[in-house]
């Protein structure tokens, strides 16, 4: 054999040897590894106590609320979108009914992801001076369905101004508003949500119950959208909420809001079981009618005079 040759064949020789020692090895380490983590059930799957099962459990239900939220503007805005008026019939008055649900700072909103559903304090301000201004007569919930029961005329420019969901913005801008102008509101109030990290707490609603320029108005336990699910789960949403909103403001409440504008023809008779005369939803338009006494109407107000909206 050639000299060159037997160098080529030694040089191989090594190289094999070297790849023996540290590659394989570690080939058969990874494989051991492998099948160890295979064998392992993951932390998900090995959680069998109690504890354990609650706590992934808190985390779907974490998990799952923070996507009901995320989602909440756009599943509000889209129901506004697709409804329309419904046909006159019995005995009707014009009266607006305004919709807000967040007054704050336009900065804010957007920072919160609210925009679609936020009105700017200074043009709430703007639009409340506007009602003053203009001769309106703001109007508490009860006194708009109790003259379409009595089939009663009310005073000329009657009007009605709702704030939605009860949250902590309603407290820190729009009540020093209303209270500046003397403007009476209505309230819905979701009871369940009350206390947390964006809504009003029990004793701010108290000190606005106190100034008697609110009205509340039942908005289920959990801001539920009542067109869903049972007819226990309905019940227990519907009689929850009333039952806390009447603990803590002292106030009858037979009057009720739909969450997300939702409703079916379940949900209108499982209220009339439930004693509530009135409804309202956020189908557009200034009419109201006692034939749809439980879908009364309301018009959607943003950062705009009110003078656009026909008043």
């Amino acid at each position: 054999m050639k000299k060159s040759n037997l160098r080529a064949w030694q040089v191989l020789f090594l190289f094999a040897a070297v790849l023996t020692y540290f590659v394989l090895p570690s080939g058969r380490n990874q494989n051991k590894n492998y099948e160890k983590n295979q064998s392992m059930p993951s932390p998900a799957l090995a959680c069998t106590s109690s504890i354990c099962k609650a706590s992934l459990f808190s985390a779907r239900q974490t998990n799952t609320l923070k996507t009901v939220v995320k989602n909440k503007e756009k599943i509000a805005s889209s129901a506004l979108a697709n409804q329309k008026p419904e046909q006159a019939a019995g005995y009707c008055l014009s009266v607006p009914v305004l919709l807000y649900h967040h007054i704050q700072p336009q900065s804010e909103a957007i920072r919160k992801g609210q925009a679609s559903l936020s009105v700017d304090n200074g043009f709430f301000d703007r639009q409340m001076q506007y009602l003053l201004e203009n001769g309106y007569n703001t109007i508490n919930a009860p006194t708009l369905i109790n003259a379409l029961l009595s089939r009663t005329p009310l005073p000329p420019k009657s009007i009605l101004v709702t704030i939605d969901d009860g949250y902590k913005d309603a407290f820190e801008y729009a009540f020093p508003i209303l209270q500046k102008y003397r403007i009476t509101a209505n309230f819905m109030i979701a009871t369940g949500l009350t206390g947390g990290e964006d809504n009003m707490s029990w004793d701010q609603i108290s000190q606005i119950k106190q100034s008697g320029l609110a009205y509340f108005v039942n908005h289920t336990w959990s801001h539920y959208a009542v067109s869903n699910g049972s007819a226990d789960k309905i019940q227990y949403e519907i009689q929850t909420g009333k039952k806390q909103l009447e603990e803590h403001t002292g106030q009858s409440v037979n009057i009720f809001a739909y969450p997300y504008g939702s409703f079916n023809n379940n949900a209108i008779e499982i209220l009339k079981n439930n004693g509530f005369i009135g409804a309202f939803s956020t189908i557009p338009g200034f009419l109201q009618c006692d034939s749809f006494i439980m879908t009364l109407h309301r018009t959607h107000i943003g950062n705009a005079s009110l003078s656009s909206y026909g008043l």
